[in-house]
Protein backbone atom coordinates (compact mmCIF):
# COMPACT_ATOMS: atom_id res chain seq x y z
CA UNK A 1 0.00 0.00 0.00
CA UNK A 2 1.51 3.39 -0.82
CA UNK A 3 2.09 6.57 1.04
CA UNK A 4 -0.84 8.19 0.04
CA UNK A 5 -3.18 4.92 0.51
CA UNK A 6 -1.63 5.34 4.38
CA UNK A 7 -2.06 8.72 5.02
CA UNK A 8 -5.96 8.66 3.86
CA UNK A 9 -6.69 5.76 6.24
CA UNK A 10 -5.13 7.93 9.20
CA UNK A 11 -6.73 10.84 7.93
CA UNK A 12 -10.03 8.92 8.07
CA UNK A 13 -9.30 7.31 11.36
CA UNK A 14 -8.91 11.12 12.81
CA UNK A 15 -11.94 11.97 11.57
CA UNK A 16 -14.13 9.30 13.01
CA UNK A 17 -11.89 9.84 16.43
CA UNK A 18 -12.60 13.38 16.35
CA UNK A 19 -16.68 12.64 15.01
CA UNK A 20 -16.91 10.45 18.20
CA UNK A 21 -15.73 13.15 20.60
CA UNK A 22 -18.10 15.55 19.47
CA UNK A 23 -20.72 13.28 19.69
CA UNK A 24 -19.80 12.52 23.53
CA UNK A 25 -20.28 15.76 24.16
CA UNK A 26 -23.38 16.51 22.27
CA UNK A 27 -24.76 13.95 24.13
CA UNK A 28 -23.26 15.06 27.10
CA UNK A 29 -24.76 18.62 26.32
CA UNK A 30 -27.96 17.10 25.96
CA UNK A 31 -28.33 15.67 28.87
CA UNK A 32 -27.23 18.84 31.22
CA UNK A 33 -29.14 19.73 33.81
CA UNK A 34 -30.16 16.65 35.55
CA UNK A 35 -28.60 17.53 38.53
CA UNK A 36 -26.20 20.52 40.24
CA UNK A 37 -24.53 21.80 43.09
CA UNK A 38 -21.85 24.26 44.58
CA UNK A 39 -18.56 23.26 43.18
CA UNK A 40 -15.59 22.69 45.04
CA UNK A 41 -13.91 26.03 47.03
CA UNK A 42 -10.64 24.14 47.99
CA UNK A 43 -10.08 22.58 44.22
CA UNK A 44 -11.00 26.45 42.39
CA UNK A 45 -7.72 27.69 44.78
CA UNK A 46 -5.66 24.84 44.00
CA UNK A 47 -4.84 25.20 40.67
CA UNK A 48 -1.55 26.72 40.31
CA UNK A 49 -0.65 29.96 38.10
CA UNK A 50 -0.72 29.71 34.46
CA UNK A 51 -1.10 26.11 34.75
CA UNK A 52 -4.34 23.12 34.57
CA UNK A 53 -5.76 20.61 36.86
CA UNK A 54 -7.94 18.04 36.59
CA UNK A 55 -9.61 17.01 40.02
CA UNK A 56 -12.12 13.61 40.95
CA UNK A 57 -14.29 13.56 43.54
CA UNK A 58 -17.83 13.42 44.68
CA UNK A 59 -19.80 14.76 47.26
CA UNK A 60 -22.76 13.19 49.48
CA UNK A 61 -25.24 15.14 51.56
CA UNK A 62 -28.14 14.71 53.74
CA UNK A 63 -30.82 16.75 55.19
CA UNK A 64 -34.14 17.75 53.79
CA UNK A 65 -34.48 16.60 50.13
CA UNK A 66 -36.55 16.33 47.96
CA UNK A 67 -38.22 12.93 47.87
CA UNK A 68 -41.67 12.14 46.86
CA UNK A 69 -44.18 13.12 45.15
CA UNK A 70 -43.05 16.78 42.96
CA UNK A 71 -45.01 19.56 45.14
CA UNK A 72 -46.38 21.34 42.04
CA UNK A 73 -47.61 18.71 39.41
CA UNK A 74 -48.61 15.41 40.65
CA UNK A 75 -47.94 13.18 37.82
CA UNK A 76 -44.22 13.91 38.65
CA UNK A 77 -42.35 12.26 41.12
CA UNK A 78 -38.81 13.95 42.78
CA UNK A 79 -35.78 11.98 42.62
CA UNK A 80 -32.99 14.15 44.59
CA UNK A 81 -29.75 12.05 44.45
CA UNK A 82 -28.26 11.87 47.73
CA UNK A 83 -24.65 11.87 46.46
CA UNK A 84 -22.93 12.51 42.90
CA UNK A 85 -19.89 11.62 41.39
CA UNK A 86 -17.63 15.50 40.00
CA UNK A 87 -14.89 15.65 37.93
CA UNK A 88 -13.52 19.24 37.14
CA UNK A 89 -11.29 20.74 34.88
CA UNK A 90 -9.63 24.11 35.88
CA UNK A 91 -7.09 26.92 34.10
CA UNK A 92 -5.45 29.55 35.84
CA UNK A 93 -4.20 32.60 33.47
CA UNK A 94 -2.25 34.93 36.20
CA UNK A 95 -5.85 35.52 38.60
CA UNK A 96 -8.25 34.19 36.31
CA UNK A 97 -9.53 30.98 36.64
CA UNK A 98 -11.60 29.19 34.02
CA UNK A 99 -12.90 25.58 33.72
CA UNK A 100 -16.14 23.14 33.83
CA UNK A 101 -17.26 20.53 35.88
CA UNK A 102 -19.24 17.70 35.26
CA UNK A 103 -21.83 15.73 37.80
CA UNK A 104 -22.33 12.14 37.17
CA UNK A 105 -20.73 12.08 33.80
CA UNK A 106 -24.22 14.09 32.88
CA UNK A 107 -24.63 18.07 33.85
CA UNK A 108 -21.96 20.33 32.12
CA UNK A 109 -21.75 23.42 34.31
CA UNK A 110 -19.13 26.20 32.96
CA UNK A 111 -17.16 28.19 35.39
CA UNK A 112 -15.23 31.30 36.07
CA UNK A 113 -13.91 33.66 38.70
CA UNK A 114 -10.56 35.83 40.13
CA UNK A 115 -8.43 34.76 42.75
CA UNK A 116 -5.43 35.80 44.69
CA UNK A 117 -3.66 34.23 47.33
CA UNK A 118 -5.92 34.34 49.90
CA UNK A 119 -9.29 34.83 48.86
CA UNK A 120 -11.24 34.03 45.31
CA UNK A 121 -14.79 34.93 43.91
CA UNK A 122 -15.88 31.71 41.49
CA UNK A 123 -19.50 31.37 39.34
CA UNK A 124 -21.01 28.87 37.54
CA UNK A 125 -23.60 27.84 35.26
CA UNK A 126 -25.44 25.28 33.46
CA UNK A 127 -28.72 24.73 31.69
CA UNK A 128 -31.47 22.15 31.50
CA UNK A 129 -32.91 20.91 28.52
CA UNK A 130 -36.77 20.32 29.93
CA UNK A 131 -37.37 22.26 33.09
CA UNK A 132 -40.76 21.71 35.11
CA UNK A 133 -43.17 24.08 35.01
CA UNK A 134 -41.81 25.56 32.24
CA UNK A 135 -39.11 27.99 34.71
CA UNK A 136 -36.01 29.06 33.42
CA UNK A 137 -33.89 26.10 32.60
CA UNK A 138 -30.47 27.82 34.01
CA UNK A 139 -29.06 27.34 37.04
CA UNK A 140 -25.43 28.57 38.65
CA UNK A 141 -23.99 30.31 41.53
CA UNK A 142 -21.55 33.00 43.49
CA UNK A 143 -19.33 31.79 45.82
CA UNK A 144 -16.61 33.76 47.95
CA UNK A 145 -13.50 31.92 49.59
CA UNK A 146 -11.18 33.01 52.12
CA UNK A 147 -7.93 30.94 52.67
CA UNK A 148 -4.97 30.70 54.56
CA UNK A 149 -1.80 28.39 53.73
CA UNK A 150 -0.84 27.13 56.89
CA UNK A 151 2.68 25.53 55.56
CA UNK A 152 3.18 25.15 52.04
CA UNK A 153 1.35 22.03 51.38
CA UNK A 154 -1.57 22.59 54.26
CA UNK A 155 -3.88 24.80 53.70
CA UNK A 156 -7.36 25.63 54.97
CA UNK A 157 -10.38 27.52 53.67
CA UNK A 158 -14.15 29.46 54.23
CA UNK A 159 -16.55 29.67 51.49
CA UNK A 160 -20.08 31.43 50.95
CA UNK A 161 -22.21 30.82 48.59
CA UNK A 162 -25.58 31.53 47.19
CA UNK A 163 -27.23 29.31 44.37
CA UNK A 164 -29.59 27.95 41.98
CA UNK A 165 -29.13 23.93 42.34
CA UNK A 166 -31.09 21.47 40.34
CA UNK A 167 -31.90 18.01 40.57
CA UNK A 168 -34.56 15.22 39.43
CA UNK A 169 -37.76 15.20 38.48
CA UNK A 170 -39.52 12.18 36.89
CA UNK A 171 -42.89 10.88 35.74
CA UNK A 172 -44.22 8.56 38.05
CA UNK A 173 -44.52 6.08 35.08
CA UNK A 174 -40.83 5.91 34.38
CA UNK A 175 -38.44 7.72 31.63
CA UNK A 176 -34.76 8.10 30.64
CA UNK A 177 -32.63 9.48 32.94
CA UNK A 178 -34.40 12.93 34.10
CA UNK A 179 -37.38 13.72 31.87
CA UNK A 180 -37.23 17.22 33.56
CA UNK A 181 -35.25 19.19 36.07
CA UNK A 182 -36.58 20.60 39.37
CA UNK A 183 -34.82 23.59 40.85
CA UNK A 184 -34.25 25.30 44.38
CA UNK A 185 -32.51 28.48 45.52
CA UNK A 186 -29.79 28.09 48.38
CA UNK A 187 -27.57 29.81 50.35
CA UNK A 188 -25.03 29.01 52.83
CA UNK A 189 -21.17 28.53 54.36
CA UNK A 190 -18.75 26.09 54.38
CA UNK A 191 -15.29 25.11 55.57
CA UNK A 192 -12.28 22.86 53.91
CA UNK A 193 -8.94 21.24 54.60
CA UNK A 194 -6.71 20.95 51.95
CA UNK A 195 -3.59 19.06 52.22
CA UNK A 196 -1.31 19.21 48.57
CA UNK A 197 -3.69 17.86 45.66
CA UNK A 198 -6.09 16.22 48.21
CA UNK A 199 -9.06 18.27 50.26
CA UNK A 200 -12.02 17.49 51.89
CA UNK A 201 -15.10 19.66 52.71
CA UNK A 202 -17.96 20.39 54.72
CA UNK A 203 -20.81 23.07 53.79
CA UNK A 204 -24.03 23.64 54.82
CA UNK A 205 -26.98 25.18 52.41
CA UNK A 206 -30.32 26.49 53.45
CA UNK A 207 -33.09 26.26 51.06
CA UNK A 208 -34.66 30.39 50.56
CA UNK A 209 -38.15 28.88 49.03
CA UNK A 210 -38.59 26.50 51.64
CA UNK A 211 -37.56 25.45 55.16
CA UNK A 212 -35.09 23.05 54.13
CA UNK A 213 -31.66 22.64 55.69
CA UNK A 214 -28.81 20.26 53.82
CA UNK A 215 -25.45 19.13 54.71
CA UNK A 216 -22.75 18.26 52.05
CA UNK A 217 -19.60 16.38 52.61
CA UNK A 218 -17.16 16.87 49.73
CA UNK A 219 -13.77 14.84 48.84
CA UNK A 220 -11.39 15.32 45.85
CA UNK A 221 -8.33 15.01 44.84
CA UNK A 222 -6.19 16.95 41.80
CA UNK A 223 -3.84 15.70 39.00
CA UNK A 224 -1.95 18.92 38.64
CA UNK A 225 0.66 20.06 35.36
CA UNK A 226 2.05 23.32 34.40
CA UNK A 227 2.34 26.46 36.66
CA UNK A 228 4.30 27.45 39.64
CA UNK A 229 2.93 27.50 42.97
CA UNK A 230 2.81 30.32 45.62
CA UNK A 231 6.07 29.07 47.44
CA UNK A 232 7.25 28.25 43.78
CA UNK A 233 6.71 31.86 43.19
CA UNK A 234 8.46 33.80 46.68
CA UNK A 235 11.47 31.74 46.01
CA UNK A 236 11.89 33.19 42.45
CA UNK A 237 11.30 36.94 43.75
CA UNK A 238 13.93 36.16 46.34
CA UNK A 239 16.28 34.68 43.79
CA UNK A 240 14.93 37.65 41.40
CA UNK A 241 12.98 40.37 43.18
CA UNK A 242 12.63 42.08 39.49
CA UNK A 243 11.24 39.46 38.37
CA UNK A 244 7.60 38.88 37.84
Amino acid sequence: MGDIGIFEIKAILYMMNRLAYFVVLLVAAMLAGCTSHAPSAAQFMNVKKNGNSIALGGAIWTGDVHHGTYRYESDFTDKENAGDFDLNYFHRFNSVVIGMYSVNALSLNYVTGVRSQYFALQGWLGGAINAVDHVTPFYGGLMLIEEYPVTDNFRVGLSEHVSRNAYDVDENWGGICCVAAGFYNEFGAGAYLAYSNFSFEFRYGREIDEPRNRFYFMANYAFTFGGKSSRDQNLLRMISPASK
